[in-house]
């Protein structure tokens, strides 16, 4: 009996022993959430638009790159050259929560470009037909390179195939509604590529899986520099401090009064926020009876002062407020889902119409969805590789920018893209972040599990595609759409007669087309 009560008094004694260090733990556990949740947290610049510099191998016919060295501002090199590059990234196991194998990888982006080379040759051999969508040519290629090959894609590679696919052709729009414009013509250097069997060999996939392996070593921990054209040649940029505190600045530099006496003028320059314009009416004196002036000399040479002054009024610009402006010259440059008239609150009424052509252009273009989810922790909870740029998985809904290798401390970019990017209508930000977490969770399961399954301290989801003043997020080639469309729809407005309505946009812009630069360039040409 006595040593039953010791072995009972043992156990009591235990079991409290137990309690109390999980009380403890528990405590010390709410504490730490308590401090991180009132932790100051200072505010850091994200973009949630456009972020990267491109093209920068057009040097000096890149004018935003040019402008970003004469500003001298910061930014990193994307890792492996271009955005979201899907050969310099790590790859996860979003079940298992390890690393992918490199040569598993490398497999499926060789196929990857063999499935493009045959697909550029595609689109050659189909050049009268401009209805044929990148799906359909994907899908050809796919079955072609299988056959050569004589190996089918398990469904591992093609969930990595797919989120190859849709980086390379389907950021903005789904595949089947992207045109085969897009890719015909384009030099690739691939010519017969799909035809060399000793591409996709054994060997050559394990050469180029140790390229990647190399590649992302060397992408680590990216460094952030002032820009230079000598420091990352051609290579895509990271625009650390976002666009605002350089361009937009810039441009808004030129409307500031250069002098004392302007400053205590009314300024004729401005910029007035929260107009939304609902009609625009070019007056022609010869037909409408709500211009005064009769005589046919109404547009005037610029030299009398009168005819001068009923110019400047040749416009009228109707905003929803009920406000009106005059003006002699317009330049629209709305995105092309409010040209489109996708929403009541942005649509613009055009008196007399856009031309016929001009109407088939805005309808024959596509303006597509690329979302982001940016989310923030706390220092000390980032989980995931803090020095590695690129993180992707086999889930198809996110692609992975860690702006923490950026110098963005805590802080994680998902793009998103179509169909994914489309389907948020009916779920809040805050179920968009969790299915982010989720999958970034289970990518890195036991890091998490040690950080104790920390969740953001803020979070900000983008909705380009219900904004109703952009109605979308930039805009892309529709089957039946060509470069053409995009140079008719570059023509002032009304085109017979005197020229009174310019275009701009990043749209608008075949040299720079979905690019910051390319709606730069079109507002200097406009």
């Amino acid at each position: 009996n006595n040593k039953k009560n010791k072995k009972s008094k043992k156990k009591r004694r235990n079991n409290n022993k137990k309690k109390k260090n999980k009380e403890k733990k528990a405590q010390e556990s709410k504490a730490e959430q308590d401090e991180e949740e009132n932790e100051v947290v200072k505010p850091i610049k994200a973009d949630l638009g456009a972020n990267y510099m491109h093209k920068c191998w057009a040097g000096d016919d890149q004018p935003v790159f040019v402008l970003a060295q004469k500003h001298k501002i910061r930014v990193g090199l994307a890792a492996g050259g271009r955005f979201a590059n899907t050969e310099c990234a790590q790859w996860y196991d979003h079940r298992t929560g390890s690393k992918m194998d490199p040569l598993l990888i490398a497999r499926c982006h060789v196929r990857s470009t063999k499935h493009h080379a045959r697909m550029s040759k595609l689109a050659l051999q189909t050049a009268g037909d401009a209805d044929i969508s990148i799906k359909q040519l994907l899908d050809q290629a796919v079955d072609y390179v299988s056959k050569r090959m004589r190996h089918k894609m398990t469904g591992l590679e093609k969930l990595i195939h797919n989120k190859i696919t849709s980086r390379q052709w389907g950021y903005v729009s789904r595949l089947e509604d992207t045109g085969v414009a897009l890719i015909r013509g384009e030099k690739t250097g691939l010519e017969g590529y799909e035809d060399m069997d000793e591409i996709g060999s054994s060997q050559h996939v394990r050469v180029v899986a140790s390229r990647m392996v190399a590649q992302i070593r060397e992408n680590e921990q990216p460094e952030i520099h002032i820009c230079t054209k000598e420091k990352g040649g051609g290579q895509d940029r990271l625009v650390v401090d976002g666009y605002h505190g350089f361009l937009i600045d810039h441009l808004l530099s030129s409307l500031s009064p250069d002098s004392k006496k302007q400053q205590q003028q009314q300024p004729t320059n401005q910029i007035l926020l929260n107009k939304s314009v609902s009609k625009v009416v070019i007056h022609d004196p010869k037909t409408d009876t709500n211009v005064s002036i009769k005589d046919s000399a109404y547009w005037g040479n610029g030299l009398d002062k009168k005819r001068n002054q009923n110019r400047k009024r040749s416009i009228s610009v109707y905003c929803r407020d009920g406000s009106e402006y005059k003006c002699q010259y317009l330049i629209c440059t709305v995105p092309l889902g409010v040209l489109k008239g996708r929403s009541e609150h942005s649509s613009i009424c055009w008196v007399p119409c856009l031309s016929s052509m001009k109407r088939e252009c805005i309808r024959a273009l596509g303006m597509g969805t690329h979302n982001k989810v940016v989310m923030r922790f706390s220092e000390s909870n980032v989980f995931w590789p803090p020095h590695t740029p690129q993180l992707l998985c086999p889930d198809p809904r996110f692609h992975f920018l860690n702006l923490h290798a950026y110098g963005k401390t805590g802080m994680m970019l998902c793009h998103v893209w179509p169909p994914y990017a489309d389907s948020w209508v009916k779920l809040s930000d805050k179920q968009v972040t969790d299915q982010a977490v989720g999958v970034l969770k289970g990518m890195f399961q036991d890091k998490y599990a040690q950080k104790g399954n920390p969740k953001p301290l803020e979070s900000v989801v983008t909705r380009w595609n219900t904004d109703p003043f952009s109605m979308g997020s930039y805009t892309y080639l529709k089957p039946g759409s060509t470069w053409d469309h995009i140079q008719i729809l570059n023509l002032p407005h009304p085109q017979t007669g005197e020229p009174r309505v310019f275009f701009a946009g990043e749209g608008l812009s075949v040299k720079g087309f979905q690019c910051v630069d390319g709606a730069y360039e079109s507002g200097v040409r406009a």
